[in-house]
């Protein structure tokens, strides 16, 4: 007869191997796995190797008691963040680049009822390849137009069915998966990770950054640092030539007030008598 774990005898060895993973990595990644599809879990294991992590799934309760016994202040702060179901990533590699790399993958899945679209649904025009039958019924709900064609049920024209950000109905989502129409994407939901070393908990904003924002506030930063350098002189290599600029012109500006002749002023200087001269030609003449 055939042994069959018991319960406890999971736990202890779901326990063990929790400990071992977190005594040997320096970090976790909390992984939100509720809506993660198969296939991108897959994915996923595929990475370990060249990212340099370990995925393990398991109770969410077992891994905190094994988490408490080794390192207790971080069970303290990992645990508002274990709602949910939890997949874990255990690694030694620096965990925002592990993050980063699995927030570029994802899947198109197939609608459920309730999902909320991503992305403006049409239906397209032309062929469908269904044969009429009980699903007329499904395009007509949806107000979408068709004749038939060749024994095949056809769109009269493209059709739109649903607006990003709206619910999709049982019946959009029946009518997409019969046209082989996938508008939903799945993607890793990172949630957090943890430094054991430094004890150290990485909300997800900075485990994954907007790069986009970071890169703008770093060009404002140091366009207004440019322009501190600037006025109060200060050289750098970024700014000694619109340095040595300013410091030109105004010796110029100075030496043509002062009517100082030079190669680069006496042509400012002439200039600027011939302008005094013909004011008071047309001073005197109003007079």
């Amino acid at each position: 007869m055939m042994y069959v774990p018991r319960s406890k005898d999971r736990k202890k060895k779901l326990f063990e191997e929790f400990s071992k993973l977190i005594q040997e990595h320096r970090y976790v990644i909390l992984v939100d796995s509720t809506r993660l599809k198969a296939s991108m879990l897959n994915e996923v294991r595929r990475l370990q190797p060249q990212l340099g992590f370990r995925i393990k799934g398991g109770k969410k309760t077992v891994f905190l008691k094994a988490l408490e016994k080794i390192y207790p202040e971080a069970a303290e702060k990992l645990k508002d963040e274990m709602f949910g179901q939890i997949l874990f990533i255990f690694t030694n590699e620096d965990p925002i680049r592990i993050a980063m790399e699995l927030d570029k993958y994802e899947v198109d899945i197939a609608a459920s009822p309730g999902d909320i679209t991503p992305v403006d649904i049409v239906i397209p025009e032309g062929n469908t390849g269904i044969p009429p039958g009980p699903v007329i019924s499904l395009f007509s709900n949806l107000s979408i137009p068709t004749k038939i064609v060749g024994g095949a049920i056809n769109v009269v024209k493209d059709t739109l069915v649903a607006r990003a950000g709206d619910k999709i109905s049982p019946n959009l989502a029946n009518l997409l998966n019969k046209l082989g129409i996938k508008p939903i994407k799945s993607k890793v939901n990172l949630k957090a990770a943890y430094d054991f070393k430094d004890n150290i908990l990485i909300r997800r904003e900075y485990l994954i950054p907007d790069l986009e924002k970071i890169k703008s506030e770093l060009s404002e930063a140091f366009g207004n640092a440019f322009k501190l350098t600037l006025e109060l002189g200060y050289p750098t290599k970024y700014n000694v030539s619109q340095l040595l600029l300013k410091a030109y012109l105004h010796a110029k500006k100075l030496a043509v007030e002062g009517e100082f002749i030079t190669p680069e002023t006496i042509k400012d200087i002439v200039i600027a008598a011939y302008t005094k001269a013909l004011a008071l030609q047309q001073r005197a003449e109003a007079s």
